[in-house]
């Protein structure tokens, strides 16, 4: 995986926690169709191998 891959599947996932904690503070259902729609734009770039996917993920915070 390279430099540039590993930056923007970080930023990926950056952007899809802060939809969920978003929903988590305030739970309503346009948070909610935020985090759906969010999840489905990350599935999405996965399937069509638009992002690389690391195959071991280890967080330090």
């Amino acid at each position: 995986m390279s430099k540039s891959s590993r930056y923007e599947w970080r930023d990926q996932q950056a952007s899809l926690q802060e939809r969920m904690k978003g929903f988590i503070e305030n739970p309503s259902n346009e948070q909610l169709e935020a985090v759906v729609t969010e999840m489905r734009a990350y599935a999405a770039a996965a399937k069509s191998g638009a992002i690389d996917i690391p195959e071991r993920f280890v967080s330090f915070g």
